[in-house]
């Protein structure tokens, strides 16, 4: 722990702060369920964020850092085009403030990863936390699995014979599942940058107790994001992973009827009905009607298919965040944000492409495929509304576009 002794007192408190939002569903579990503080329980990642855009305020002003990303200003204007949004709709301000705040919130945790970690190591630790905290939810979800624990709500169709689903103190299959795929290619990337084969199988050991879970959710939209972006980045990075991946696929769906019968009954007359006719199809289908009411800026942020307007008018979840965020703000907003994940990709591509050192090249393509499988996810469920989730992304977006500049002041190549 050398390293983290020669750190200053205000690097070690922002690794601090961002080390307790990689542990977001396990304090957040406990300040609302275990020990509920009143206010507190419900206020402490607004509080913790507010002190990280402090400290990078003050660093902005009294020392510009000498980094930038084409994120930063892409994102600077969504979200000013955000707050257009909202004020052509004042006559539900609240609720205009509040979608917004729902919306672009955890964006800003994007710029305090970027602009403070300045250490790949730094970097490595808060992936390390988050994946911990995960292979932890990933053991309690399995064993709920293995003993039959009741699911909380209606999390399977009627048609199927599913006897229970992992969710362990998320209290969604979805939700964890979405965080299963996220951190899943990230242990495996963590794992591959290891030098020794000890700390390279406690990795990868990780890794499979992640995917167990994910299976184990009986997620199919999370199955298939996790395989998309597997994919992916096998072409991008190592067509020996695309192999590998096509024949685990293989044999999963041959050998575990779990999840064959999951998938299969997606193809089937009676799923396809049932969605058609209250299920995602008719969803999607419905914020494409809301749309074209309102074609370019919609019917308002948190009017439509999210949480926000379902505490406010009892609107049903769209289950697509794309179609959600095409309902409520319309063609150019999501244009906009679709060129804001772009960017993202883009950016985040090319900063795996600049550093140096294999060791990083390994974790910043787990990253990515993290990234890529939240992207691909949220095509079937809107996973930028889940705070911890939304949380993760942005925070992983940042730290992996800030890795080769980290790697340049080691020693590394510059990113531009």
């Amino acid at each position: 722990m050398l390293w983290w002794k020669e750190r200053s007192l205000t690097d070690r408190f922002v690794v601090t702060l961002l080390s307790l939002l990689m542990l977001y569903p396990g304090i957040d579990y406990i300040l609302r369920s275990v020990l509920p503080i009143p206010v507190f329980g419900s206020l402490w990642d607004e509080l913790t964020l507010i002190t990280l855009l402090t400290l990078l305020g003050l660093k902005l002003i009294f020392s510009p850092p000498e980094r930038s990303t084409g994120t930063t200003r892409v994102m600077g204007l969504v979200m000013a085009a955000g707050l257009a949004l909202l004020a052509l709709n004042l006559t539900d301000l609240k609720i205009n403030i509040e979608g917004y705040r729902a919306m672009f919130q955890y964006m800003l945790v994007f710029f305090t990863a970027f602009y403070l970690i300045h250490k790949n190591e730094d970097a490595k630790l808060l992936l390390t936390v988050a994946v911990i905290l995960g292979t932890v939810l990933a053991v309690h979800g399995i064993w709920q699995y293995i003993v039959g624990v009741p699911m909380p709500g209606r999390w399977v169709d009627a048609g199927e014979a599913v006897r229970t689903r992992a969710f362990s103190i998320i209290n969604s299959p979805n939700a964890l599942a979405g965080q299963m795929a996220f951190l899943a290619p990230i242990a495996l990337g963590l794992a591959a940058s290891e030098k020794t084969w000890p700390k390279r199988l406690l990795w990868l050991a990780a890794a499979g107790l992640l995917v167990l879970c994910l299976l184990f959710t009986g997620t199919r939209g999370a199955w298939l994001a996790f395989a998309f972006a597997l994919a992916v980045i096998g072409v991008i990075f190592d067509r020996r992973l695309l192999a590998a991946g096509v024949v685990a696929v293989i044999l999963i769906v041959l050998f575990v009827p779990a999840v064959s019968n999951r998938i299969s009954y997606l193809f089937t007359p009676e799923y396809m009905s049932k969605s058609a006719a209250s299920g995602r199809i008719k969803r999607w289908l419905d914020a494409y009607d809301q749309m074209t009411l309102e074609p370019l800026f919609g019917t308002g942020l948190g009017h439509y298919g999210g949480a926000v307007a379902d505490r406010a008018f009892g609107t049903p979840s769209v289950d697509n965040y794309y179609m959600k965020t095409l309902a409520e703000t319309g063609l150019v907003g999501l244009g906009l944000f679709l060129w804001l994940v772009g960017t993202v990709l883009h950016q985040g591509y090319r900063a795996w492409q600049a550093l140096a050192d294999p060791r990083w090249r390994y974790a910043a393509a787990g990253i990515f495929t993290g990234l890529l499988a939240v992207l691909f996810h949220s095509g079937v469920e809107n996973i930028f509304e889940i705070p911890y989730l939304s949380t993760y992304f942005w925070l992983a977006a940042g730290l992996l576009a800030g890795m080769p500049y980290n790697d340049a002041e080691a020693g590394g190549a510059a990113n531009e």
